[in-house]
């Protein structure tokens, strides 16, 4: 069962304003944060493919050029996030190296 393509934008309309936002951390361990940040990744690539392809297909498309800036956006934010958690988790481990 394949989506229909309009459905793929209004699911990307509903979490577009969440796409920029870091992952709540509450409870989570590094690891599966780094996951959740990964997977998201994974995520805004298919999406900005879509995007793109869609707006140069020469065929009526929903998603916009300010959509596009908005997907690519999202993904430097989270390779930041994906970056911070990372630099955190080696801190954390030398932090546990040093006091041993």
């Amino acid at each position: 069962m394949t989506k229909k393509p309009q459905t793929d934008y209004e699911t990307y309309r509903e979490i577009m304003s969440d796409l920029l936002k870091p992952i709540v951390a509450d409870d989570l361990d590094a690891d599966t944060l780094k996951r959740l940040y990964e997977s998201k990744l994974v995520y805004l690539e298919n999406l900005r493919v879509k995007c793109f392809r869609d707006m140069n297909s020469g065929k009526v498309t929903h998603y916009t050029q300010d959509d596009y800036r908005i997907i690519v956006e999202a993904s430097v934010q989270t390779r930041k996030h994906l970056r911070g958690v990372v630099l955190n988790a080696i801190n954390a481990r030398l932090g546990n190296i040093r006091s041993a």
